[in-house]
């Protein structure tokens, strides 16, 4: 069977024997040699051509809709398979209706850093691992809260043994320094364990413990707590003071506590914030507390854990209260006591060695001390060690927790992980963006409105709650001073932490660095235009308080001397002869005498 050949240069083909099969021949167009295929070429090629062509025939034989399973389910994009119930591929994210990604999935791929998802079921696996790898910092943790909190305890047995006030003053002092330790370390181990997750890092370098610096940032903590727990303790704590002052002390300490609230659903967005370069998130309430509004699940999350993994060491307090409240009140009760009755004779004793004959004796000279019952601090001092020993894994496990919950959320964070670079803005960009509002307008907008509140309020005084007014004045004062610490951020970023320490003892110099930063920024601009509408609808709304106060007391005053002003015996003869006097019922009853004709 001749064998057909193509040669490549001139584009011909042409047929050769069968024994040149393997060789090369000569095109008979141009010349040139080209090589004969062999004959296991040929068979291959036939052998695929017949399977071809036996594929085609078993394909045409198929009846495509008896075989095709129409009641299955495939992604439309890349054909994997899916149940029923299924809306979008579990393989690519594409939604099997339309063929397209939805916004949630688009969203989500769009969002660099693991799934907020997976936090929730990693971190009580990871959290739990991270402690098995960091019981050395467990047992400082418990050694550490231990020591000090015991040291706490003995310095305040001892301020109230002491009667005199340089012993008291020093152990007050030893106690407050050793009580701040505590929070302090707290402070530190969530911050170096969420740094490290920041990190990537599953391993902690060796951690020291520094009494100094913990107190410090107990000091720090303690702040922290306070500021962000004024704008709810304005309205919440106002009223459990209330409730406290007319005796319902469950009803009021209940409210203070829900004042506290907010402040703990926002210590794990805050404790990120702590860690990078630029912290001022993490102390302003309104920017956190936008950042709460998009993790607010997360956030509730870390409160849920905290609360289970603490319950033993919240058990153990309980106890305490529980059992030995009573008997450690009684127990400080007579230490004070006691040290009343040394103080009284002591004084006694010098008066009489110095002769002072017009001293006057105190209630408790010549009274015996009350003897003490140490053994009733044995439980409690059990009991509080075991919710030391307790709480020192939980903080461990509970860092690591906060630390996965930045990793997964950082994007919502906000994080400012450097410092903002100056940069020049040309006069045609600024023309762009718009010119910040002047600040006259500012100005007037806020004394306006100030001045429209103050003078509502000052005519509201006599009609409004003693309650609600100091409310409304707390609310006021709250406002104010969120509105100084903004304008101590801008401080802080722009002049030094030495400025905004300056700007916070003395506001006005706050104030008038406020309004030259509003030349250009627009935020603090309307910092300063609230600022100074709450300054002067709280001051006018004093100044009404005193007013009326001091009307009230004027018209007291003169409702007084006029019930007290004592009758004069000599008025009424004297009336009676000017005929002013009250007419004479017998007198002017008596009928008139008839005229004589």
């Amino acid at each position: 069977m001749p064998i057909k050949v193509h040669c490549k240069e001139c584009d011909t083909t042409f047929s050769v024997k069968d024994e040149a099969a393997g060789k090369r021949v000569r095109c008979k167009g141009c010349g040139s040699p080209v090589k004969v295929p062999s004959g296991e070429k040929r068979k291959k090629r036939a052998a695929t051509a017949s399977k071809s062509a036996d594929t085609d025939d078993f394909l045409a034989s198929f009846d495509i809709d008896k075989i095709e399973d129409k009641e299955a389910r495939i992604c439309p994009r890349c054909g994997h398979d899916a149940d029923e119930e299924d809306i979008e591929c579990s393989n690519c994210g594409v939604n099997l209706t339309t063929g397209r990604l939805s916004e949630k999935t688009r969203k989500k791929r769009r969002r660099k850093g693991p799934a907020i998802e997976e936090f929730y079921s990693k971190s009580w696996g990871d959290a739990y691992t991270f402690l098995g790898n960091h019981k050395g910092l467990a047992t400082k943790t418990f050694l550490y809260s231990f020591i000090a909190s015991t040291l706490f305890f003995c310095a305040i047995f001892m301020m109230f043994w002491c009667h005199r006030t340089p012993p008291r003053a020093f152990w007050g002092f030893i106690a407050f320094v050793s009580i701040m330790a505590v929070p302090g370390w707290i402070w530190f181990i969530q911050t170096e364990v969420v740094r490290f997750a920041l990190q990537k890092k599953d391993k902690l370098k060796r951690i020291n413990f520094d009494f100094f610096l913990c107190s410090a940032l107990g000091m720090k903590f303690i702040f922290w707590i306070v500021l962000f727990s004024l704008p709810a303790q304005a309205v919440f704590g106002t009223i459990g003071y209330y409730y406290i002052t007319n005796g319902s002390i469950p009803i009021g300490a209940a409210l203070i506590a829900v004042g506290f609230i907010p402040t703990f659903l926002m210590f794990p967005l805050a404790m990120p914030h702590m860690t990078v370069a630029d912290s001022t998130p993490g102390w302003l309430v309104h920017k956190l507390g936008r950042v709460f509004l998009t993790l607010a699940k997360p956030a509730l999350f870390w409160c849920f854990v905290f609360f289970v993994t603490t319950l033993p060491a919240i058990g153990c307090l309980a106890a305490i209260g529980a059992i030995s409240g009573s008997d450690l009140d009684t127990f400080f009760s007579n230490v004070r006591y006691n040290s009343a009755v040394a103080a009284d004779n002591d004084a006694k004793e010098w008066a009489d060695e110095n002769k002072i004959e017009d001293f006057v004796e105190g209630p408790m000279v010549g009274k015996k001390p009350v003897e003490l019952q140490p053994k009733v601090l044995i439980l409690p001092s059990i009991l509080w060690l075991f919710a030391c020993l307790f709480y020192a894994p939980t903080l461990i496990y509970n860092a690591r927790v906060n630390g996965l919950l930045a990793v997964h959320c950082k994007p919502d964070l906000q994080l400012i992980t450097k410092l903002e670079e100056v940069k020049y803005v040309s006069k045609a960009e600024r023309e762009k963006t718009g010119p910040p509002t002047p600040r006259w307008q500012l100005s007037l907008v806020g004394i306006g409105i100030g001045v429209v509140v103050g003078i509502a309020m000052f005519f509201l005084i006599p009609l409004m709650p003693l309650l609600l007014l100091r409310v409304l004045l707390i609310i006021m004062g709250v406002a104010q001073i969120g509105c100084l610490f903004n304008v101590l951020a801008q401080i802080k970023q722009k002049e030094g932490l030495g400025f905004a320490i300056l700007g916070f003892f003395v506001s006005i110099y706050a104030y008038v660095m406020g309004w030259i930063y509003a030349k250009k920024d627009k935020e603090i601009g309307g910092t300063m235009m609230l600022w100074t509408l709450f300054f002067i609808a709280s001051t006018l709304t004093q100044i009404g308080l005193v007013y009326h106060a001091v009307s009230m007391m004027i018209t007291e005053f003169n409702n007084n001397v006029n019930a007290q002003a004592p009758e004069d015996p000599a008025a009424e003869p004297a009336a009676a002869e000017a005929g002013e006097g009250p007419a004479d019922p017998a007198v002017d009853a008596a009928p008139a005498e008839p005229a004589v004709p």
